[in-house]
């Protein structure tokens, strides 16, 4: 399978999981792995966090499909999530800062944009053999904000982009709400 055709697939796997991240919480309420990576709330992080998952399954998948095409992964996948994850918040608070109540079709906009950003960093890394750290420390970088989007999900630091618009509050609000009745 050539490297276009991976990176149409990755799309579509992205998309399709990432969007229903954003609602999985609501649907299952419980679940250590679902607080990782589902959107707890409408913060900024929640949205970046909706990428974190999907961008896991379809690394592990071109990994397989690519290893011995490419001899810098590692890097492609760590340019992947990094560009994802800074897309939106850089495009949403931008707008945020100028309109003060970004479109909702622009915040879909926003998602899709952080996806194709993201996949087209990954592919001209991948042919250009780019890197920009030893295969080894790409990896443990790219574990490392996973680690972090899994930490920051329990403990969120009090910072705009983990507070809710609409709670005004930070983390799981609907944990924050029956911890309170009790």
């Amino acid at each position: 399978m050539n490297i276009i055709t991976i990176q149409i697939i990755s799309f579509f796997i992205l998309l399709v999981l990432g969007s229903l991240l954003h609602f999985t919480h609501a649907w299952f309420k419980k679940g250590i792995l679902l607080h990782f990576f589902s959107a707890l709330n409408e913060s900024t992080w929640e949205h970046m966090k909706m990428l974190v998952a999907p961008t896991i399954i379809v690394t592990i998948l071109q990994y397989f499909l690519l290893k011995d095409q490419y001899g810098n992964l590692n890097n492609s996948f760590f340019i992947l999530l990094f560009i994802e994850i800074l897309t939106i918040p850089a495009l949403f608070e931008t707008l945020k800062r100028i309109v003060k109540k970004v479109p909702f079709a622009i915040t879909i906009t926003i998602f899709v944009l952080a996806i194709i950003f993201g996949l087209m960093g990954q592919y001209f890394s991948l042919i250009n053999n780019f890197m920009l750290f030893p295969e080894n420390v790409a990896l443990i970088i790219y574990v490392f904000i996973i680690l972090c989007f899994a930490i920051f999900s329990y403990y969120p630091p009090k910072f705009f982009i983990f507070k809710d618009p609409i709670t005004g509050k930070y983390g799981d609000v609907n944990e924050q709400e029956s911890k309170r009745s009790k």
